[in-house]
């Protein structure tokens, strides 16, 4: 199966790009002193601190009624739902990224029980429902490497924050395969898994494989590769034998093409 469309909602640079939200003028909230906000943070009192310290500034404003955006050196990294949480993240942060030990390469994403949670080593600073979000994933992607390259560290690439999402490695089982995919026609349609369809997730339709297997998914013609889920059946046209959503496919640069040759790695849960 392949559906046609040009509207990409998001492009490869997206991934990496620490600026890829604009926001609206907002004015700024400037927290001055964990002590000021009466937050519990389980921290100790002797910790306390100024939270605009010399080596990164920590901020949150207003961007509409239910949401709080998060930046630091003024550069935006993700939004929270409430002024409680912008609070708290916004302490959370200046204590870590402000520390003596602080390493900007433990930023880290992960899928825990439907919530995409964006951490710094073991400390929780948002949480994303993946009830709530068309990709939650690629926004957890987006928002980690937000963090990360403000702070001076390199962006994860696609497969890379993937596969620490979902906390999968290779099991050498390899697919040669031709991929199509399918989009805005089936978009809500119910899947065999019986999920509904969603064309801006990354998951993929294959004849067999079962459900909620993770596979690599690279483009021969380019080297471009995705981590995609098995949710559906499919496809049933030709040679071909594996069916990416949309999104997938605009990973892969292959959407354009249609079909394509592909490499598809079986990984599984670590």
């Amino acid at each position: 199966m392949k559906s046609t469309g040009t509207n990409n909602w998001y492009s490869q640079r997206d991934y990496v790009n620490p600026s890829a939200y604009r926001y609206q003028e907002v004015s700024t909230i400037s927290v001055t002193s964990i002590a000021e906000l009466n937050l519990e943070m389980n921290i100790p009192s002797k910790q306390s601190q100024p939270l605009q310290v010399s080596n990164h500034q920590i901020e949150f404003s207003a961007k509409n009624d239910d949401e709080w955006l998060i930046s630091i050196n003024r550069q935006p990294v993700f939004v929270v739902r409430s002024l409680a949480d912008a609070a708290i993240a916004t302490a959370k942060l200046s204590l870590l990224v402000n520390a003596p030990d602080f390493d900007p390469q433990q930023f880290i994403g992960r899928e825990i029980d439907d919530q995409y949670v964006g951490k710094y080593k073991n400390i929780t600073l948002f949480k994303i429902s993946g009830s709530d979000t068309l990709n939650p994933s690629l926004q957890l992607i987006q928002w980690v490497n937000n963090l990360r390259v403000v702070t001076g560290a390199e962006p994860l690439t696609l497969v890379e924050a993937q596969t620490q999402i979902h906390q999968l490695v290779e099991t050498g089982q390899q697919i040669e395969a031709i991929a199509s995919w399918y989009g805005p026609y089936f978009q809500g349609r119910q899947t065999a898994s019986g999920e509904y369809f969603e064309q801006k997730d990354f998951t993929a339709a294959h004849p067999s494989l079962p459900f909620d297997t993770y596979l690599r998914v690279t483009n021969q013609h380019n080297g471009k590769s995705v981590i995609v889920r098995i949710n559906d059946r499919g496809p049933y046209f030709g040679n071909r034998s594996l069916d990416l959503s949309h999104a997938a496919a605009i990973a892969l640069n292959s959407d354009e093409a249609g079909v394509v040759p592909v490499t598809a790695e079986i990984l599984a849960p670590s």
